[in-house]
């Protein structure tokens, strides 16, 4: 049987302020902070006003999906500060 391959992509976005990535990043923990799914896990953090996503998967596939999740998610989010 084949191995496994690993996939893996860092993601930083960059928002207007601090307050607004915190709010984002803070959006986001509860995803997070679920049980490790077989297929992948994510690590969510702020800098200053840059958010950032450090996904691994078990592979592309699975890294794909998380990456789309976790983008609409922090869009979503970011959308709802405007509100």
């Amino acid at each position: 049987m084949a191995e496994a391959t690993q996939a893996s992509s860092a993601i930083e976005l960059s928002f207007q302020d601090s307050e607004t990535a915190e709010i984002v990043r803070d959006s986001l923990k509860p995803e997070e902070l679920l049980p490790k799914a077989a297929r992948g896990e994510v690590e969510v953090s702020t800098r200053k006003n840059i958010l950032s996503l450090d996904i691994n998967a078990r592979d592309t596939a699975a890294l794909r999906a998380a990456v789309n999740s976790f983008l609409r998610w922090a869009v979503v989010a970011r959308d709802m500060t405007k509100v």
